[in-house]
């Protein structure tokens, strides 16, 4: 006696004139009420009811049938504009459409979303490393394509993300790359004594006792500078944007975005900037708009004489160029290498891009090394220097030499009387 299937569990039964099983499973109704049909197919009558378990384990795990027909190429290219594009700044969607048209779609693009594995990831890790790719870069690529993956498996076209399943790359080098970060006392007393003597120093004692980011720097405005409140409230940051083509449906004959007559600037419908010149604008900061950073007296008495001098000013920009526009990114990066260089902190041949480690960005390391190593919380200190969570401070924080030996000397005492007399670490 052929045993009936029960409601639900599907229809399972032998194509007629093929050596083909086909199981049939109702997934849902239409507006108009005809049955949502899913079918699987197999050689045996076993295997068949095997694809037919699954396909309903699938539905009760995920809701519904995964979209197993959508390849990489395709998913990746509908996220970078329904997913990415409206919700991120600008300057990282670039990156992410970077990684996504030079990696992801030529490496593995054409691979089924559903089917992915490991040792694709692998490879796209593999690609990028024989190309002469930094291992931040490769890292980047890796979590690009896991972001990606996220929001298949919310959309039901994977089961899982296997970008989760493989380490990032680079994760012992980031382990070496955290020993280092901070400044010494010696060499933050040279810069700001050097930096007292040049027209501009109130820029460098600004970055020193702010912790600020660069573009959060060269992005400040005189209206949000209150000197008479020791205070400042960072609502803007300089950035540089790229344009699209706006010509729609009738193509212009320009390949570049920004070459189109009718170019618009990539960036979300909502997205507040103010445009300044060519390509830059001030954009809201990556960190929450208008957090208060508190200004030393010394370093108001700084800002104080450096806002007095009569200079352009046409974006009302506290640290302008000479012309009144804003300072550019690199222009800043070289003349924080000439005033280490004049500090004596770096020699002249290390004054050159890329010629040494210590970058601008050192002084948010040194900010949170400080106050982290005065006592104070984490949290304080993330709202200051503008960081998201109390665990980004905590990798911005670097134990001092001091810090070390009075560690080591504090083991010593606690441990001393246990194990007998123990050298003691001076302090």
């Amino acid at each position: 006696m052929v045993k009936r299937r029960s409601h639900g569990d599907g229809a399972l039964f032998k194509l007629k004139g093929r050596n083909l099983w086909r199981g049939v499973l109702v997934v849902g109704y239409d507006d108009d009420g005809k049955p949502d049909k899913r079918y699987v197919h197999a050689r045996s009558q076993r295997e068949c009811r095997d694809r037919l378990e699954a396909l309903k384990a699938e539905i009760a795990e995920h809701g519904a049938p995964l979209e197993k027909s959508i390849t990489l190429s395709q998913w990746a290219t509908t996220w970078l504009e329904t997913v990415a594009k409206p919700d991120v700044d600008p300057s990282t969607y670039a990156g992410y459409s970077s990684i996504v048209r030079r990696w992801i779609i030529p490496t593995i693009g054409r691979k089924k979303v559903a089917a992915l594995k490991p040792s694709d990831v692998r490879a796209l890790r593999q690609a990028m490393t024989d190309a002469g790719r930094a291992t931040s870069t490769v890292r980047q690529g890796h979590i690009v394509l896991s972001m990606i993956l996220d929001a298949a498996r919310a959309e039901r076209l994977c089961a899982t993300n296997v970008a989760r399943d493989v380490r990032k790359p680079g994760a012992r080098r980031d382990l070496v790359r955290a020993e280092r970060g901070a400044l010494t006392a010696p060499q933050i007393i040279r810069i700001l004594q050097t930096a007292d003597g040049m027209a501009d120093g109130a820029r460098w004692w600004f970055k020193i006792f702010t912790g600020m980011r660069q573009g959060e720097i060269l992005g400040a405005r005189l209206a949000d500078l209150d000197l008479a409140g020791h205070h400042y409230q960072v609502q803007w940051k300089l950035e540089d944007l790229r344009r699209d083509h706006g010509c729609g449906d009738e193509p212009c004959r320009f390949k570049r975005g920004a070459d189109c007559p009718a170019a618009v600037w990539r960036v979300p419908d909502d997205f507040e900037r103010e445009h300044l010149t060519g390509a830059w604008h001030l954009t809201r900061p990556k960190s929450r708009t208008g957090r208060i950073v508190p200004l030393l007296p010394q370093l108001v008495e700084r800002l104080e004489r450096w806002v007095a001098t009569d200079r352009p000013n046409p974006h009302g920009l506290v640290f302008p160029d000479p012309d009144g526009l804003p300072i550019l990114p690199r222009d800043d990066a070289q003349q924080w290498r000439n005033l280490l260089v004049r500090s004596g902190v770096i020699d002249e041949s290390q004054a050159g891009p890329g010629g040494t480690e210590l970058t601008g960005h050192w002084t948010r390391h040194t900010v949170v090394t400080v106050l982290a190593s005065a006592g104070y919380d984490f949290q304080i200190i993330g709202e200051i220097v503008g960081h998201s969570t109390a665990q980004v401070t905590a990798m911005y924080r670097h134990a001092r030499e001091e810090e070390k030996r009075e560690a080591m000397a504090a083991l010593g005492q606690a441990w001393g009387g246990a194990f007998g007399a123990l050298p003691q670490i001076e302090p």
